[in-house]
Order: C-alpha cells, then structure tokens, then sequence
C-alpha cells in the first residue's frame, strides 16, 4: 500500500516541478518475481523517481541517519525501508542479512551500491557487500540507470541547473550469478560485472537527448 501512495504523490510532485521523465526498458523488470534493483546514485531525487517509476513493492536501504529525521524517520520504518549504519560493519552485515529476508518474503529491493550520492554525476566505485546480497539471496538482478537526477537535489545543493528538466531512467536486461559461491574472487567479478552494466546504461542515457520528452509513467 506504501508504495502505491508514494508513487502517486512522487508522480504529483515531478509535475508540479516540470519535470520530464523518459523510461526505457521497463519490459526488463520481471514480473511476479522480487529481484534486486542496483542503480547509480546522484541525486537525492533518485528516491522519488525509484518510487515513482518502479512498477513493483519494494524496499530501500539507507543510510541510519535519515532514519532519526523526525516524521520522516517514523515514515521510512513504515514503508518497510532498510537502515544501514555504514561505519558499523557488523551492524552493516546485519542489515544485509534483513535485505536478504525482506526479499524472501516477495517485496524487491532497490540498492545505491555507490553507497553515497555522486559529486559530479559520474558513477563511483561500488561497495562489495551488494555482491553478498545477491548470492545470499539467489535473486536475479535488475541493472539500472538514473540520469539527469542531479539537475535536481544534488550532493551540495538544490537545483543546480535551473531550466533543466530532463531525466531518464534505463532497465537492463536481468541477470543471474552462481549463488553456490560466495568467495572473494566471486563477490569482486560480480561487483565488477554490475558496475559496467550500470555504467553502459549510464553512458546511453547520456546520449543525445530528444528535443521533447514526455511523463511516461509505466504501466501498472
């Protein structure tokens, strides 16, 4: 019920912005199936397009801080969203392991393996524990781009290029790993094979753009 409201009003909210919003891809997302949604991360705007455009029930995880924000704190434990405290390790496992669980019980998952937002744009590094999520768990796994979100809510600031309001969210093809290994050669070739799909859907994205774009919600 939490995301079918948060899509409602993401959407209500990129109108009121003018924001245009192109979806490719959509036809990748499994249906009937929870997987693991990885996406770049430049914008806190990212959140609300997640919501807004991903045609399914998922869970976030996020960084504990956002979790103490009064009302919206209170909100993301509602919706079933995921603290991680990022400087804890073991307490950092611990809430793989609850990703893990939350996929069992068929909600999907929508991970920023940058594991903070880009200060430029581009993409970062991932961090190898997504890897340890996606063998644990035996989930297939979504690839995903988002660009153009840092014209709005970037890392230092709020709207960094006024007039600007094209954005463009890309699904790759779904992808499967050998969830029998869990070793470190494994969990590095698939934090590697993850982060160049990103990048390639990234890199089309950022492709001459059309000279008008339309709010194309998926379907339902």
């Amino acid at each position: 019920m939490f995301n079918t409201i948060e899509r409602v009003f993401s959407r209500i909210a990129f109108k009121l912005l003018g924001m245009q919003v192109k979806i490719q891809g959509i036809e990748n997302i499994p249906k009937d199936e929870p997987v693991i949604f990885i996406s770049n991360h430049q914008s806190m705007m990212d959140i609300k397009l997640s919501l807004a455009f991903i045609p399914t029930n998922f869970s976030f995880i996020s960084k504990d801080t956002v979790f103490h924000v009064p009302i919206l704190g209170a909100y993301m434990v509602a919706s079933g969203h995921i603290p991680i405290q990022r400087t804890d390790d073991r307490k950092a496992y611990e809430t793989l392991l609850t990703a893990i669980r939350k996929l069992s019980s068929r909600k999907s998952l929508v991970v920023f393996p940058e594991g903070t937002r880009s200060e430029d744009g581009n993409l970062g590094p991932f961090k190898r524990g997504i890897s340890l999520i996606i063998l644990k768990s035996g989930r297939r796994v979504v690839p995903m781009a988002i660009y153009g979100s840092n014209q709005f809510m970037p890392k230092r600031g709020w709207l960094s290029h006024p007039g600007k309001r094209y954005v463009k969210i890309s699904f790759g093809k779904p992808l499967s790993f050998d969830n029998s290994r869990a070793d470190r050669e494994y969990t590095i070739h698939v934090t590697n094979t993850l982060q160049a799909e990103v990048s390639k859907l990234l890199q089309n994205a950022a492709l001459p753009q059309p000279k008008t774009a339309s709010l194309s919600p998926p379907p339902e």
